[in-house]
């Protein structure tokens, strides 16, 4: 892989996670880098498992859609695994005198 291709694979890892990040229910990632990394990781091994049809600048277009809507399906539900919830406490329980 030149140079030319990983810039390419990182720019289009980052502008998918941003398409798919804004169509998933739930909040962008707070930083750049989050963005794209789970596309960008899951594309770089669909890249080189998935060989398959139309390639544009050294990267299988379809593929790497495919594998950074996957990648940000992943991210999501870690992040959602890794949030905690907020309980409400009933009334009253926390009155004690």
């Amino acid at each position: 892989m030149d140079l030319g291709t990983l810039l390419f694979l990182v720019a289009l890892s980052y502008a998918m996670g941003v398409f798919w990040y804004s169509l998933i229910p739930g909040r962008m990632p707070d930083t750049a880098w989050r963005v794209a990394a789970y596309p960008f990781l899951a594309s770089a091994i669909a890249q080189s498992l998935f060989p398959f049809g139309p390639a544009l600048g050294g990267v299988h277009v379809i593929v790497a859609l495919v594998a950074s809507l996957v990648g940000v399906i992943i991210d999501w539900i870690i992040t959602d695994l890794r949030h905690y919830r907020v309980v409400a406490e009933p009334r009253g329980a926390g009155a004690q005198s």
